[in-house]
């Protein structure tokens, strides 16, 4: 990336060109007269960045010393001008030009790991329920075996399966009254709403699946529109 960074006429901001697209940085008036229009290039390949004085006339500083052409990085003090009144923010004029995209692989996980656990909850409260009524399925069975068995150990069946019946009445009755799942539930929501939102602005995705969402191209914010990466 080529970075054209110099004085604009008409608004004495700091107007920063990458190719066509233009900035402009700072305060109005903010930068003095003595910073060229076309002051020095900002020559930025990958962490390497280096600072050049597009012509010979044009005074760049780092860290107090004069130079030409050096490499510098975001902690360096650049200062532009003879009279070193105008101090460039590096990290503002890279910050200017970044992509606008966000990866959002990592929500996959975030989405499995919210649906997974609602799952494990639903299942959890219908074994808790299929508990809590097979009490009336033994009951049915010993009026039926009544029927099928010698009368001399009829009442010893019955008693067996009504105490079978009581304790898994009281069973049931036990896991309903301890379950936690509307509490877990609320919580998983919560924790979702939390993790399920925009790399790059925050904003909560909604509940969607992850391969409904993926489908987008970018974030559907209107301040955000960050390209998603997937």
């Amino acid at each position: 990336m080529e970075l054209i960074i110099g004085r604009d006429a008409a608004t004495g901001k700091l107007k920063v060109m990458n190719g066509n697209d233009a900035k402009l940085l700072g305060a109005p008036s903010s930068v003095p007269q003595d910073v060229s229009r076309q002051h020095c290039r900002l020559s930025v390949n990958g962490g390497n960045i280096t600072i050049k004085n597009i012509k010979a006339e044009n005074v760049t500083w780092v860290n107090g010393l004069e130079v030409n052409s050096k490499n510098v990085t975001p902690v360096d003090k650049i200062q532009l001008g003879p009279s070193r009144s105008y101090t460039l923010e590096l990290d503002e004029v890279l910050k200017a030009f970044e992509p606008n995209e966000c990866d959002i692989r990592p929500l996959r996980y975030v989405w499995e790991n919210y649906n997974n656990g609602l799952l494990a909850i639903s299942k959890r409260q219908q074994r808790n329920n299929l508990i809590s009524s097979s009490y009336i399925g033994f009951s049915v069975l010993g009026g039926l075996l009544t029927f099928v068995l010698p009368e001399e150990v009829q009442n010893s069946v019955k008693i067996i399966i009504a105490v079978l019946a009581a304790a898994i009445f009281i069973l049931g009755f036990i896991k309903r009254a301890t379950d936690k799942s509307i509490d877990e539930r609320e919580a998983l929501k919560k924790q979702f709403q939390k993790d399920y939102v925009c790399p790059k602005c925050g904003r909560f995705m909604g509940f969607q699946d992850y391969d409904v969402l993926s489908q987008n191209i970018q974030c559907s914010n209107p301040n955000c529109k960050a390209k998603y990466i997937k």
